[in-house]
């Protein structure tokens, strides 16, 4: 199956956007810039590296994908799929990094940065709650996701709550961290993406990367 993790990646991202489709004003930040090997964004004060030989996407490739993904997300039912264009126009597509092209039918590491408006009026006050509002939809979407108990971890001095969950994709076990944190009223998250102990290694050197000013 092609894109697997990319498209796997971006079905979560469309869980958690859903958490916030009924509210927010859209508000114009900077998507930051993207190098072979560097990922900036001074809005968000955040800076990370991942290998100078992974291909990335820009903003509209990485929309493209989302509409992939929300057909898989959507399963035909209109209302879903209505939030999900609401959501969409909400959402800030910062980075996706892989270690092959999207359509190699390769499974790799992977890298994405996305950001959301979010309001208190809402309940999401944390990344906690963000990403518990998405652990819902996801289990609700019958997906076999598996999950660990969120944690608030230390990435790049900042705090993040982190939520860990893997699939079976039926060629590997796709696992991926979320890491979520409120800036400036968005919900910022950094999805990192591995199938073995080998990605998992190339997602950990971005972590250990990424820089808060």
């Amino acid at each position: 199956m092609k894109k697997k993790v990319g498209l796997l990646s971006m079905v979560m991202v469309l869980m958690l956007m859903m958490v916030t489709a009924c509210g927010g004003k859209d508000k114009e930040v900077s998507l930051g810039v993207t190098e072979s090997g560097t990922y900036t964004n001074d809005y968000f004060g955040l800076s990370l590296n991942f290998p100078k030989e992974w291909v990335f996407q820009n903003a509209d490739q990485m929309m493209k994908l989302m509409e992939a993904g929300q057909q898989v997300v959507a399963g035909g039912n209109e209302a879903k799929n209505k939030m999900l264009d609401l959501a969409k126009t909400k959402t800030l597509n910062l980075l996706m990094a892989s270690e092959f092209p999207l359509d190699s039918g390769k499974s790799g590491p992977s890298a994405i940065a996305v950001a959301e408006k979010v309001s208190m009026l809402q309940g999401i006050k944390t990344g906690k709650d963000y990403l518990e509002s998405s652990k819902k939809l996801m289990t609700d979407s019958k997906l076999p996701y598996e999950f660990e108990d969120i944690k608030t971890v230390k990435v790049g001095g900042k705090d993040m709550d982190l939520m860990k969950a893997s699939i079976n994709n039926g060629a590997a076990v796709v696992t991926q961290e979320y890491y979520s944190t409120i800036i400036d009223g968005y919900a910022f998250n950094l999805i990192l993406s591995y199938v073995d102990e080998k990605s998992k290694a190339e997602t950990d050197k971005i972590l250990e990367s990424v820089s808060f000013k």
